[in-house]
């Protein structure tokens, strides 16, 4: 299930999703499917998206639809087959990002540096 109340209101702000995902930091395509309710919001963003669009949590969240529940001490055995969520802090989603970037920037000049040879 969409949530409605939230993409109206981003909607009425201005904010594509690509710039949702930048502000909050998240990729544009975890957003949209946290957007169209294909994977759950932690309490945590649900607090990142509020305060990024200026609105309460309340404003935003629609009481039909479950919130994710948090499970800090799954532990996956070799045949287990799902996905996990788990929450970060800010500061390290935000490094990990930032190294992301510098990789990827290293990537591209070592491509060209192949492609000159």
């Amino acid at each position: 299930m969409e949530h409605q109340k939230l993409i109206t209101i981003r909607k009425t702000k201005g904010i594509t999703q690509e710039q949702m995902a930048k502000k909050i930091p998240m990729e544009q395509t975890t957003y949209s499917r946290k957007e169209r309710g294909k994977s759950p919001i932690s309490n945590e963003e649900w607090a990142r998206i509020a305060k990024t669009l200026e609105v309460s949590v309340e404003e935003i969240k629609d009481e039909n639809i479950p919130i994710a529940i948090k499970n800090e001490n799954c532990t996956f055995n070799d045949n287990a087959i799902g996905i996990q969520y788990v929450n970060i802090p800010q500061e390290v989603y935000t490094i990990v990002l930032k190294y992301n970037s510098k990789l990827e920037e290293e990537n591209k000049q070592l491509k060209n540096e192949l492609d000159k040879k």
